[in-house]
C-alpha cells in the first residue's frame, strides 16, 4: 500500500466528518449554542496525535480544560499546534462539507448540528476510542470560552 492510499484512508471525508460530528454532539451536550466555528479547526490536530488522543479519551463530562493542559510533554505539542492546524484546515473544510451534506448543520458563528451522534453507538474497536476522544473534546471546549481556547493553547492564526 503506498502513502498516498494510506493517507487517503486515515484522512477520508466521510471519517473526519464523524470525527467532527461526534465533537460537535459533545459540544452541545454542555453548551446549547454548540462551539465557535473557529474552534472547530483545532479537532483533527488534537485526535491525530496519539498521546492527546489516549488523553482525551480517559475524560469526562466533568473533566475541565485547564486540567487536561497540566499533561506533561502538552508544551511540545502546543508548540506545534499553529503549524498543525494550518494543515488540517483543507481537511477540516472539506468535512465539514461532507457533515453539512448529511446532517442538518447549522453554519454561522457557531456550528451547531441539527442531530447528535453518540460514540457508545459505534461498534468497531477501533473507532470508538477515536470517537470518543472526539466527543470528550467537544465537552471540555464547550465549556470555555473561545477566546481563552485560544489564549491557553497559543493559537495565533486560523
Amino acid at each position: 500500500m503506498k502513502a498516498t492510499d494510506l493517507e487517503r484512508l486515515v484522512f477520508s471525508p466521510f471519517h473526519t466528518s464523524k470525527i467532527l460530528h461526534h465533537f460537535l454532539s459533545g459540544a452541545k451536550s454542555v453548551n446549547s449554542r454548540c462551539i465557535k466555528t473557529e474552534l472547530i479547526y483545532l479537532v483533527l490536530p488534537f485526535i491525530y496525535n496519539k498521546q492527546v488522543q489516549n488523553k482525551l479519551k480517559n475524560l469526562n463530562k466533568t473533566s475541565k480544560f485547564n486540567k487536561f493542559l497540566e499533561v506533561n510533554d502538552f508544551d511540545i505539542f502546543t508548540s506545534s499546534l499553529n503549524q498543525r492546524v494550518n494543515d488540517y484546515r483543507k481537511i477540516t473544510n472539506i468535512a465539514i462539507i461532507i457533515l453539512a451534506n448529511e446532517i442538518d448543520l447549522e453554519i454561522d458563528k457557531y456550528l451547531v448540528p441539527s442531530t447528535n451522534i453518540y460514540f457508545n453507538d459505534e461498534n468497531d474497536i477501533y473507532l470508538k476510542p477515536i470517537y470518543k476522544s472526539s466527543y470528550n473534546l467537544g465537552v471540555i471546549l464547550g465549556k470555555e470560552q473561545y477566546l481563552s481556547v485560544f489564549k491557553k493553547l497559543r493559537i495565533t492564526e486560523l
